[in-house]
């Protein structure tokens, strides 16, 4: 062999292990791509499951929710029958 064939056949090896390399860095990017993937796709199931559950709470006992509402009137309403008692017990004194 030739000089010139040395150097052709030591670019060719030269060639081979690079693309060797380069295939396993991509192989690599490719693997911590589909993890970081799998990690935004877990933060965002969580996320949206916070923030579900955040308006389903606030909607169940936030200020003006069903239960709030219901919670006030009840109160009015025990309020308004302890001093019905009340009058009923000092009338009897009169």
């Amino acid at each position: 062999m030739t000089s010139r064939e040395d150097r052709i056949a030591a670019l060719v090896a030269r060639g081979n292990k690079e693309r060797e390399d380069l295939a396993a860095a991509t192989i690599e990017i490719r693997e911590e791509i589909e993890r970081r993937k799998a990690q935004w796709k877990a933060a965002s199931f969580l996320a949206t499951g916070l923030a579900v559950t955040g308006t389903v709470v606030y909607r169940l006992f936030g200020k003006r929710s069903l239960a709030a509402q219901l919670g006030r009137a009840a109160s009015v309403v025990s309020l308004l029958m302890g001093l019905a008692r009340a009058f009923s017990r000092v009338r009897r004194f009169w």
